[in-house]
Order: C-alpha cells, then structure tokens, then sequence
C-alpha cells in the first residue's frame, strides 16, 4: 500500500507543501507542537550522531546507543522511522541524493533489527526544510513524500513538520526553526536538538558527499553494536588546493544551498572536509586499507576504534 495518514492511504502525491497542508490541515498543529518545544543540548553519552547522506537503526536492547540525532539541516530533510512493536528507530539525513534506494533500504533494515515481528506498524516522522527563496526546500519535502507513497510497505505517516511548517522570520529573512532533532529509542520521544559531539571521522565522512556521492550510508551495524564508517571512496576535485585556502565567505557563499541560515561551523566543517579530500586523495587504499573503520561507544560517551 502507498504512504498512509489516520489509516487511509494518501492518494497521488501532493504537487505542493501547500497542497499536502490542505488535504492534511492536522499537520500545523501538530507543527506547532514540536517547533515548539526548547531545543536541548545532548550529551555524547549513549548518544549516535548520523550525518548529511547517512542513516542508522538502532533497537532498544542496544545498550550503547539510548539516543540518535542529527543536525546542520537547512534545505535537508529528518526522517524518523519507528516501528511501534518492537521500537526499532531509523533515522536519516536527506539532501535529495539517492531517495528511493535510501528509503527501501531504511525500511528493510528497521525490519530486519525488529527480528520478524508481525505486529504493530511502522510509523513516519518528516522534519525540516523552510520557506528557502529557490524552493529547494518544497521540492524535497514533495519528493520524500512521492517517494515513500510509491514504496509497497504500509508506512504510517504521524508527523510532517516540513519547509512551510518549519520556517521562521527574522527582518524578512527565512530561518528554518528546526536545525537539528534527537530521537530517544525506548520512548520514541522527539525534540528539537543541538549535538556537543558528533562522532569520530567527520571530516572523512563529509568529505564523501562533497564530491558527489549520491548514496545514503547505513553507519551502523545493529547486530555488533558498532559505529562503521566506509569502506567508501571519492572523487578528487579540481584545484582542491585552492579550495583549502578560500576565505570563510567564499565558502560560504559558494558551498552551501543557503549561505545565510548556515550555522557557525558551516566554514570550519567544510574547510576540514576539503583538507581531508586534499590530504588522502584515495581513501580506500591510505585510509581504509581495505576495511571499513570500526568504532565501539563507551560508558562515557566516547568512540573506541575497534581493530
């Protein structure tokens, strides 16, 4: 069946927010309801952090990971995947690259880590974009919801706080109200979220997408409870040693989708991504010599490479 809302299948997918908005006016409030709620600082403990192109799944029997999140979204897109019985979360991180081959794949695997449970339903929250003056933003949101209506798995969707629902002004300029979201496993509660740490390896791992990889990496493995990053590769790109040395508002300017709404460290993160790409031109054989790079989360919050 095609994605559902209070049991009833959508239909033919919505040309526009606006229209989705009008067949589904419930959506403002329930909007409302999250973007309201104070955005909490999460601690690195028990907490896996997933990253632009990246998903995980995470069980609730894990007893490293309590906690997933992710941030820096402005035109990108949340998407909380949760199945009621078993409480299996997915969660990923959309830019647009890869949907529908992103989408199955986050549906098999929270069903794979459910173990074959035969009840309950697996329940769908979208989260992000704004009101951006190119409509990227829409333009997302419409095809995350084509994407998951042409899927053949009954998908419940609960929560649609996207682009219109997600955008705030300040002196005429759209922010996105929403920058970052964490998802609390066993409860499945939800709340706007910002990260003191994102994991091990992210220059690496940002590097990735930065030349033009289109896939969604799955970053975890639910079975040996283990951070994996890679074995992927990427492209050079021309005249990486002038990218290295562009000033902040270069990079700024030319290097994200909305230069304005970027937060802080928009400059630094790239600027490391571009230095990783730079430094280790070909990752498989002098960063991942041939396996992926292992990671284990201890009591204090911290990542073990695992040899």
């Amino acid at each position: 069946m095609p994605l559902l809302v209070d049991d009833q299948p959508l239909g033919s997918s919505p040309k526009s927010v606006a229209e989705f908005l009008q067949r589904y006016p419930k959506f403002r409030e329930s909007g409302v309801v999250l973007t309201s709620k104070p955005t909490k600082a999460v601690p690195p403990h028990g907490l896996l952090y997933i990253g632009q192109r990246e998903m995980a799944v995470v069980g609730p029997d894990d007893g490293q990971i309590q906690v997933m999140g992710t941030d820096d979204a402005t035109t990108c897109h949340i998407v909380i995947l949760r199945h009621t019985a078993s409480m299996v979360t997915g969660m990923a991180h959309y830019d647009g690259s890869g949907l529908a081959q992103a989408t199955q794949k986050l549906i098999e695997t929270v069903m794979t880590v459910t173990g074959g449970k035969q009840w309950g339903r697996l329940e769908l929250t979208l989260v992000g974009g704004f009101k951006d003056d190119k409509g990227m933003s829409e333009e997302l949101s419409v095809k995350i919801l084509d994407v998951f209506n042409k899927n053949p798995t009954d998908v419940h969707l609960v929560t649609a706080c996207i682009t219109d629902l997600n955008t705030r002004t300040d002196k005429g300029v759209p922010f996105p109200i929403i920058y970052g979201l964490a998802a609390i496993i066993q409860t499945g509660e939800m709340f706007p979220a910002k990260f003191q740490d994102r994991g091990p390896d992210q220059p690496l791992r940002s590097a990735r997408h930065f030349t033009g990889s289109e896939e969604v990496l799955n970053i975890y493995d639910a079975r040996r409870k283990q951070l994996v990053i890679g074995p992927f590769d990427y492209s050079t790109m021309d005249e990486i040693d002038l990218l290295c040395r562009l000033p902040d508002p270069i990079i700024r300017e030319h290097l994200s989708t909305s230069p304005v709404q970027e937060p802080k460290h928009f400059e630094a993160s790239v600027r490391a991504a571009l230095v990783q790409i730079r430094d280790c031109p070909d990752p498989l054989k002098t960063v991942f010599k041939g396996k992926g790079r292992h990671y284990k989360k201890e009591p204090d919050g911290k990542w073990t490479k695992v040899d």
